[in-house]
């Protein structure tokens, strides 16, 4: 039986497209101070390969990939994309999350599962979702990320939970699914954002139950 749900922050609750759309112009722009300028067309095919193939980092990978064997070149892009990051701030909840939410906290004890820093919460707590969740701690704050095995471990003793009695929403199979399906939870899939184009590459990525939108989430978690 089903106690807890743990959520993803980046993705199902929190929409970042428009962070990996300017990702995606600064790498641009960036290959082009370079001298290594590229169609978009020619950078997106080159981006939804690595991210089709599960890799960790796709954006990273993509930018070695037109840059190699440089590795200097690679070092000052891949510092103006942490400085982006660092200044960048989420503020888009993803359509139908907070409805679905409320829908799942009436039944189920929720946790939040995200790579994220801990201000992200002051969006969420805007939004009304926070106060749905009882474990609401984040990788900043925890010292582990996922795919860490250990970060699920802290999230389900602090509940209390087995993993067999806890589902994993998320919306990328290497960080979520993955990880998730060998601890035994039961894994939801969202396709949404670049990783939706992910393929799982062992049956271990596959997920029990694969949603389009949040909207989805609650009957989805019915049935498993």
């Amino acid at each position: 039986m089903l106690k807890a749900i743990l959520i993803d922050v980046g993705g199902p609750l929190v929409d970042e497209d428009e962070f990996y759309h300017r990702t995606d112009e600064l790498i641009l722009e960036l290959l082009a101070r370079e001298g290594k300028a590229v169609a978009k067309e020619e950078y997106d095919r080159i981006l939804q390969g690595y991210i089709a193939r599960c890799y960790p980092a796709p954006w990273g990978a993509a930018v070695w990939h037109l840059l190699q064997p440089d590795l200097a070149a690679f070092g000052r892009v891949r510092e103006a994309l942490r400085e982006m990051t660092r200044e960048w701030s989420a503020s888009a909840i993803r359509s139908g999350a907070v409805e679905a939410v409320a829908a799942l906290a009436s039944r189920y004890r929720l946790a939040l599962a995200g790579n994220q820093r801990a201000r992200v919460k002051e969006l969420l707590r805007g939004a009304g979702l926070l106060e749905h969740f009882q474990f609401q701690l984040v990788s900043e704050e925890l010292g582990v990320s996922k795919p860490d095995l250990l970060f699920f471990r802290l999230i389900l003793d602090s509940l209390g939970i087995k993993p067999q009695e806890a589902a994993m929403v998320g919306d990328r199979l290497d960080i979520d699914i993955y990880p998730a399906k060998l601890l035994g939870l039961r894994t939801v899939r969202v396709l949404v954002g670049p990783y939706a184009a992910q393929e799982p590459p062992t049956p271990f990525h596959e997920p029990d139950i694969t949603i389009s939108s949040m909207d989805e989430l609650p009957r989805a978690i019915t049935q498993l």
